[in-house]
């Protein structure tokens, strides 16, 4: 009997070690805790002394458990040890927080800059090692969507958040807070060490106009987060005002800033909610519908064929509710820019990074018409992912042999859109007189472009009340784990050219060649002034159309 439980003692005790699977990483997945770049990305190292996550699988309790409020911070917690080598040196992070599948930590300042690996032990099980990129500097913002996209984790002077209805000044003082400008000296894991760090190198942009910085270091906050404190430039407005830090080449994620004109609080933007609407908007929510119709004419690398010229005419259209808090946390839900910036975001695969904070979709009924003079077609409503949208390929042609073209649908007229009525919004019709086409007058010139220099881009023509789109891409490959970033900068229609700053391009990775063709493009092309339109259940309505060229090309 006793032998019996003797064995049956051992094979619990076997079994527990069974059950107790080994820690793993995803590849990937080290990433700065602020703007959370993915690691195949420009900007994606881990700066010397800066706040980073790991996810992966079996990494820490099931139950998340922090290093509460106090100091010393811990190296180890609920079991989690994180250890870090770079080239001579090895340290154990400094951990914040521990879980099956997150960990938060702070790399210590001592660790070398350059190719690095860790392991993460839990219950006495150590993952492989994973590899990751240490930086001296390398700056991510936080932002409110907690996403890194979005409006920046930006206060004011007296610590009060930068808001639509709390908007920054032309020489005020603003606060931006974020992790990874660089190494300090001292017992990090014991507190803040706050201190001006006058040798890093920092530029801050707002649009594209660099700021002055008054202080960039660590926060007296708390341990690893810093702050850089900067006076908002003169003559900048609007309500999501692009922000980027640069430190060397590397470059920031981009973030937004509320810039309101002198003697108000409360930001606008052309073609955007008037002021007291905006602040109407703050207290009750916002909703909002748009119809855009676009002809984009492509000059495509192909192989076999060399350069393929194709059109497509298309139309989309959406409807959706955001409610007050929204407002102040989601990426763009005016879907207003700021003339002569730009701002660049990232996706995976054929994926958007998306904004974490997504509005209502709202049904305007089956299907969104456009008449034109080739007749009339249909926008079918559709479902993707969470959100329902309108859209149609209404034409298109190619020069590939063999491929019959359709016949082209957006050509120079009168187009007339009509809702018929849905469950949320009532019915609407918009009437819009097609704009003059834009030429991109050094399209053939530009084959690469070097990202460390800028690009100047001219054209002719446009829609003189409208504005100028100026985009681009660029990926790391073509397969569901490549990552690619795109940047949209607005001109003026009227200045006939604008030069994309080196700023936004170092922000795209190098493209490569996937069977001689190249994965990046840029685009040029004119948009329409926005034409309102009234439906119930709506606070605004917009109709817009382009005309868009896009040609592939190369970065480097």
């Amino acid at each position: 009997m006793k032998r019996h439980l003797a064995v049956l003692a051992m094979a619990g005790v076997f079994g527990s070690f069974a059950l107790a699977q080994q820690p793993s990483v995803l590849a990937g997945g080290i990433v700065n805790n602020a703007s959370y770049t993915p690691s195949a990305l420009p900007g994606s190292a881990i700066a010397q002394g800066s706040i980073f996550v790991v996810f992966g699988n079996n990494m820490g309790p099931a139950t998340l458990q922090t290093a509460g409020g106090s100091y010393p911070l811990p190296t180890t917690l609920g079991g989690t040890t994180v250890k870090i080598t770079s080239g001579s040196t090895t340290a154990n992070a400094v951990l914040f927080y521990s879980s099956a599948g997150q960990l938060g930590a702070l790399l210590p300042s001592t660790i070398a800059a350059g190719p690095a690996s860790l392991t993460v032990t839990y219950n006495g099980q150590t993952s492989a090692p994973a590899n990751f990129q240490v930086a001296t500097s390398s700056f991510g913002a936080f932002t409110s969507n907690n996403g890194g996209s979005g409006p920046g984790a930006v206060t004011d002077a007296g610590n009060n958040l930068n808001t639509l209805t709390n908007a920054a000044t032309a020489g005020e003082t603003v606060v931006l807070y974020g992790t990874g400008l660089g190494p300090v000296s001292g017992n990090e894991a014991a507190g803040p060490l706050p201190g001006d760090l006058t040798n890093v190198p920092v530029e801050v942009y707002v649009g594209t106009t660099k700021a002055v910085v008054s202080y960039r270091g660590r926060s007296g906050c708390c341990a690893a987060l810093d702050q850089i404190n900067f006076i908002v430039p003169a003559g900048l407005t609007g309500c999501r005002v692009p922000v980027a830090v640069k430190i060397g080449n590397n470059v920031s994620n981009f973030s937004t800033v509320s810039l309101a004109a002198a003697g108000s609080r409360i930001c606008s933007d052309a073609g955007g909610p008037s002021t007291s609407d905006l602040q109407k908007f703050s207290q009750q929510g916002f909703t909002a519908g748009g119809v855009v119709l676009s002809r984009i004419a492509a000059s495509i690398t192909v192989p076999g064929f060399g350069s393929v010229d194709a059109s497509n005419d298309v139309g989309s259209a959406g409807f959706y509710k955001y409610t007050p808090a929204m407002l102040n946390t989601a990426q763009n839900p005016f879907n207003t820019t700021t003339t002569g910036a730009c701002s660049v975001s990232f996706y995976k695969g054929g994926t958007a990074a998306g904004d974490p904070v997504l509005p209502k979709s709202l049904d305007a009924g089956t299907s969104i018409n456009v008449t034109g003079p080739a007749g009339s077609k249909a926008m079918a409503r559709t479902t993707f992912g969470p959100l329902t949208s309108y859209s149609a390929v209404f034409g298109g042609n190619t020069s590939l042999p063999g491929i019959p073209p359709t016949p082209g649908f957006l050509d120079p007229g009168s187009y007339t859109v009509t809702g018929p009525g849905g469950a949320d919004i009532g019915a609407f019709t918009s009437t819009m007189v097609l704009p003059p086409s834009l030429k991109w007058t050094n399209q053939a010139s530009i084959n690469t472009v070097t990202r460390s220099q800028g690009q100047l881009i001219t054209w002719t023509g446009g829609d003189p009340a409208g504005s100028v789109q100026i985009a681009g891409t660029s990926a790391t490959g073509t397969d569901a784990n490549a990552y690619t970033s795109t940047f949209t900068c607005t001109a003026k229609t009227s200045d006939g050219q604008f030069t994309i700053p080196a700023l936004v391009l170092l922000s795209l990775p190098p493209s490569i060649v996937v069977s001689t063709v190249p994965t990046g493009a840029l685009l040029v092309g004119t948009v329409s002034a926005p034409k309102t339109f009234a439906a119930t259940g709506l606070d605004t309505g917009v109709f817009v159309s382009s005309t868009q060229n896009l040609k592939t090309l190369n970065y480097q």
